[in-house]
C-alpha cells in the first residue's frame, strides 16, 4: 500500500477551510496537476486532506474535461463521510477522551502516454477502533475518448482461469510460498471477476486487492504484478498502451 504522509494541522478557527492549492506532477507526457482540499476542527477532533489530480496540457479539451470533473468527484467523495463525522462528534466532545477522525486521499500516476493514463488514489480513514482503514484504486483511461478501461476491454472473453493462474503465481513468488494459505492468504484460490480492480504500469498488468479483500489486515494491500509477455495469448488487439 502506498501509505500516505499524515500531517495533523493546527488551525485557529473552527471548520477552517484551506485554500485550494496546486502542485504540478511531472509525467512523461501528460502534465498533471494536483490539487488539494483540507478541512479540519479548531482542535483536530477531525480534519480531511485530499490531493486529488487533473491533466491540463491535453488538445482534447472536451475530453479532458470530462475526465477531470470524473476525478474530482470521485476524490472528493470523503468530504461526505467527514461532514457527517463532524454531526457525531458533539456527543464525543463531552468525553474525558478525545477521539481524533482523518480522511486522507491522494494519488499516482503509475503510466502516463498520449493515448492513455493509469491513476492510482490511495485513500486513507480513522474514525474509531483498533486501527484505520485504507483502500486503493485505478483509474484506467483511454485518452482518445476518455472510457475507463476494464479488465474485460483488456483480456478475452474466457480467459480469467490463465489471468487467475498468473495472478496466483505472482503472488506464491513474492511471498516465496507453495500455497496461499502458507503466505497469508485467507483460501487456497483467488476467484477473479471483470470488476476486479488494476492499474497498468510499463510493461505489466497489476491487480489489486485491498486489506481484508483476500487476506487479513496485518498484510496490508496485496498486489500481484503480471508481465504482459506471461498473458499475451489472452490479450486483446489494439490495447491504448504499450504491452513491451
Amino acid at each position: 500500500m502506498h501509505k500516505l504522509l499524515i500531517v495533523i494541522y493546527s488551525l485557529l478557527f473552527v471548520d477552517f477551510i484551506l485554500p485550494y492549492s496546486t502542485v504540478q506532477v511531472v509525467t512523461d507526457t501528460l502534465q498533471v496537476e494536483s490539487i488539494n482540499f483540507s478541512k479540519s476542527t479548531i482542535d483536530s477532533t477531525a480534519w480531511i486532506n485530499i490531493d486529488y489530480p487533473q491533466i491540463v496540457n491535453s488538445e482534447n479539451d472536451s475530453v479532458i474535461t470530462k475526465i477531470n470533473l470524473f476525478l474530482e468527484q470521485e476524490f472528493k467523495q470523503s468530504i461526505e463521510w467527514y461532514d457527517e463525522i463532524i454531526s457525531d462528534t458533539t456527543e464525543i466532545e463531552d468525553t474525558s477522551f478525545k477521539f481524533q477522525y482523518s480522511f486522507e486521499t491522494g494519488f499516482q500516476v503509475v503510466y502516463n502516454s498520449r493515448d492513455f493514463i493509469s491513476i492510482v488514489l490511495d485513500h486513507y480513514q480513522y474514525t474509531g477502533g483498533a486501527h484505520g482503514n485504507y483502500v486503493a484504486f485505478g483509474y484506467n483511461i483511454r485518452l482518445e475518448d476518455g472510457a475507463f478501461i476494464t479488465l474485460k476491454d483488456i483480456v478475452e472473453e474466457s480467459a480469467l482461469d490463465l489471468l487467475t493462474f498468473e495472478c496466483e503465481e505472482s503472488i506464491l513468488e513474492k511471498y516465496e510460498a507453495n500455497s496461499l494459505m502458507e503466505a497469508g492468504l485467507f483460501e487456497n484460490e483467488i476467484v477473479l471477476t471483470y470488476d476486479q480492480d488494476f492499474y497498468i504500469i510499463p510493461g505489466a498488468l497489476v491487480l489489486q486487492f485491498d486489506p481484508y479483500e483476500i487476506g487479513p489486515f496485518a498484510m496490508g494491500e496485496i498486489t500481484a504484478e503480471i508481465q504482459f509477455e506471461k498473458i499475451n495469448d489472452i490479450l486483446k488487439q489494439d490495447l491504448p498502451f504499450s504491452t513491451e
